[in-house]
């Protein structure tokens, strides 16, 4: 009896957990997050007169309270922004900034995920 209860938990667990995973934030509002933050690199790029050499800059100088969480499917739910040096996805699942000036893409802030939405659209187009 207690094994056959403890499988049915971490069978529960297991379910819960699967789902937890497979869901995830509807494409309006992960991209009214990332227009937020590319509203902040702006309002930094205005201020300072050049962008930010690391995203973290845009935290430490107020341009920006916090990262907004973003939770996709596929993946945990994440509130931080990872510098890179090139648009390169690593299917992070979380916020991704081009802080390499000799880049083209140099400023861009994107999202590292080659998932699709629920309307087909891969998370790093937007």
């Amino acid at each position: 009896m207690k094994k056959k209860l403890i499988l049915t938990a971490a069978a529960l667990l297991a379910a819960g957990g699967g789902y937890y995973i497979s869901s995830g934030m509807e494409a309006a509002e992960v991209v009214r997050k990332l227009s937020g933050l590319r509203v902040s690199l702006e309002l930094y790029r205005q201020e300072y007169k050049r962008l930010p050499a690391s995203f973290g800059e845009t935290l430490r100088t107020g341009t920006l309270e916090e990262a907004p969480a973003l939770k996709l499917p596929g993946h945990l739910k994440n509130s931080s922004v990872k510098d890179t040096p090139s648009m390169l996805i690593r299917d992070t699942g979380g916020w991704a900034y081009v802080n390499d000036p000799g880049d083209r893409a140099f400023g861009l802030l994107y999202i590292d995920c080659a998932h699709k939405d629920e309307r087909g659209r891969i998370w790093s187009e937007f």
